[in-house]
């Protein structure tokens, strides 16, 4: 049986640090009290989401009140329920599972401390049983410790060694808001179960003519009987009943002349139905229930790149199809709180866009299973990094053995939950991770496997997802960027940038003339959001001038204010700034595909706001309304221009 605890009530009460621990005073033997709430909440959320809903907190979208929120991560947050007497039957055993919860803290049942988690980016696993095991009524409560002091954009990526979401730190597109809470799945799970899921992935082989599920389980003592099932459509395609012996086993499932799965804009998305039931004494007990597709990708080096260039020509199923896509940044600054719609909607302007690709960036979250469904069935292939990113100073990734450990914890399990998706291509140790020639600080030369983490994050993917591609890290270089004065040398193959330009629009159209890249998967212009936009969330704040001297517009846009003489008023900045960027985008984009296959793919930087930033180089704004950019590169990418 399964509780999902997001149905249950809720409550959340603010404590000075470690003062509900104590809970009576030593000093006088009056009762700590918390110093906010309680008040009503629903999960999943933040504790930023509940305190907004209830009036405490300000809207941090509007003008400079996101910095009259930083109070929130000083303190213990306590989301508490109350378990009635019976949702537990006596007796039988009771283990909490977490899929989410951001940062640290502490699981509490009736005022015990029962057991601590920390990791914002890995599921948390409890057995509960000698707290909740006995039918009676019980409080649980997750008790939040405050957030860690972790580095935003710039820093060192040497010391980024906690994995919670960088950018929640602030970046050159979002304010600071670092939010604690449930994200995703919390459920009580009781009974006693034979067997439980590891990993499920599938593989089409290189004729198309078979495809297989692998699903691998671990089996308690004794064994188990399970029947598996694969199926098209509610239709039984395989069914196998089969006794497991104990230990670590994987089952498979072949399926023959499968439906073949193809990126959007080259054919259908069929998926395939998978279900694993333990079954014996009572009712059949759901192991694994997901969907899954089959496809076979196959890379090779660019045409008129060196031959020991990585691989960026993309064949899906034998077919070259160029990547077109844009990197998929959080949809709100309050991610814990995601919506269904939200995804919906923005996923589906992807694929009116005429992409086949997101690549989920380093510096954020691995998201929902909700999203990966979704691209499943639009057809748009992702590109999943690892919690890497570049920080500036340095951009070196850890070498301590414990934090390597860390992140290929985090990546094991990034991979055992999302590698069935029909969606998966790729995975990636981070982004923008380099040095110096010689150095562990600055940039230019990118890392490869030689660098501990990246080797083990290898082995890690090699390990889980075997015939899965994996790159160290995006750009893969040999150069950060392409430079004017290096083309024609192979040094190419893979860059990020650029993301702006001085001078007229000719100067930009001469590089890309000369363009020799092999594959650029960050490229992207600086525009304004709408006059509206900047308007309405101005709050008590000046909306013109777009200027360094304006404090709204260095709130969040301080790297992508753009000198404009010719404007006269904010609606005019606006216009020549959006046109600007829908120009430039076009003629990049453009040039890019017109050389495939010499060039693999471009993928633009960035494709949605997740703040109402006065300027970003966001395609798509904070109201999810498209940017003249989105059209101009609509034409491009869908063959229209």
């Amino acid at each position: 049986m399964r509780i999902d605890l997001h149905s249950l009530s809720w409550s959340l009460s603010g404590w000075r640090p470690y003062s509900w621990q104590l809970r009576r005073s030593m000093e006088t033997g009056g009762w700590c009290q918390h110093d906010a709430g309680p008040f009503p909440a629903t999960l999943p959320n933040s504790v930023h989401g509940v305190l907004r809903a209830v009036g405490v907190l300000p809207d941090w979208n509007v003008g400079l009140q996101s910095r009259d929120c930083e109070w929130v991560e000083h303190r213990h947050w306590e989301f508490t329920t109350l378990l009635a007497a019976g949702t537990v039957p006596a007796g039988e055993p009771v283990r909490l599972e977490a899929d989410g919860l951001d940062y640290s803290g502490w699981i509490v049942v009736d005022a015990q401390i029962v057991a601590t988690f920390s990791g914002a980016l890995i599921r948390h696993r409890f057995d509960l049983t000698p707290w909740l095991g006995d039918g009676k009524a019980h409080h649980l409560s997750l008790v939040f410790d405050a957030a860690p002091a972790e580095q935003g954009q710039i820093g060192f990526t040497s010391r980024s060694t906690l994995f919670k979401p960088r950018f929640s730190y602030g970046w050159d597109w979002c304010v600071r808001l670092a939010p604690a809470g449930v994200w995703d799945a919390l459920s009580l799970v009781v009974g006693r179960h034979a067997v439980s899921a590891i990993r499920t992935t599938s593989h089409l082989s290189d004729d198309h003519a078979l495809g297989t599920v692998s699903a691998t389980v671990h089996v308690r003592d004794g064994g188990a009987r399970v029947i598996a099932r694969v199926a098209r459509d509610g239709t039984t395609v395989v069914q196998e009943p089969m006794m497991l012996a104990p230990g670590v086993q994987t089952i498979a499932l072949r399926v023959d002349r499968p439906e073949l799965w193809w990126p959007n804009g080259h054919g259908a998305q069929p998926l395939y139905e998978v279900t694993l039931h333990e079954v014996g004494v009572g009712e059949p007990r759901e192991v694994v229930r997901l969907r899954t597709g089959f496809k076979r990708v196959t890379w090779r080096v660019a045409d008129g790149q060196p031959a020991d260039s990585q691989p960026w020509i993309m064949a899906v199923n034998g077919r070259e199809i160029f990547i077109q896509g844009v990197n998929w940044t959080p949809m709100n600054l309050d991610w814990h709180g995601d919506s269904e719609d939200d995804y919906r909607r923005l996923i589906g302007m992807y694929v009116e866009l005429g992409l086949n690709v997101l690549r989920v960036w380093g510096g954020a979250y691995l998201e929902r299973a909700r999203f990966y469904d979704l691209c499943d069935e639009a057809g748009l292939l992702v590109w999943q990094e690892f919690p890497q990113s570049s920080s500036g100073i340095d951009n070196w990734s850890p070498e301590e053995p414990a934090v390597i450990d860390r992140l290929c914890a985090i990546a094991r399990d990034y991979i055992r939950r999302r590698a069935h998706h029909a969606c998966t291509l790729l995975w990636c140790g981070g982004n923008e991770l380099q040095a110096e020639q010689g150095k562990k600080v600055g940039c230019g030369v990118l890392l490869t496997l030689a660098h501990p983490a990246l080797a083990a994050l290898a082995r890690v993917v090699d390990e889980e997802d075997p015939g899965t591609r994996f790159v160290p890290t995006s750009p893969s270089g040999p150069r950060f960027m392409a430079n004017e004065d290096d083309v024609g040398k192979g040094l190419h193959a893979h860059v990020h940038g650029p993301w702006n330009f001085d001078g007229p629009m000719e100067n930009w159209r001469r590089t890309w003339a000369k363009d020799d890249s092999g594959m650029r998967s960050e490229t992207g212009l600086p525009s304004a959001s709408s006059a509206a936009i900047i308007r309405k969330f101005a709050g008590d704040q000046q909306p013109w001038p777009a200027s360094r001297t304006n404090p709204y517009w260095l709130h969040a846009s301080s790297w992508w204010i753009l000198d404009l003489p010719d404007a006269k008023d904010l609606e005019q900045y606006v216009a020549l700034s959006q046109e600007r960027q829908a120009e430039g985008l076009a003629i990049a984009a453009g040039r890019c595909k017109e050389r495939f296959p010499a060039c693999g793919g471009f993928i633009v930087w960035m494709g949605h706001d997740c703040f109402p930033c006065c300027a970003n180089t966001a395609i798509i704004d904070f109201e999810r309304q498209p940017k003249p950019a989105y059209l101009a590169l609509q034409r491009v990418f869908r063959g229209a221009g």
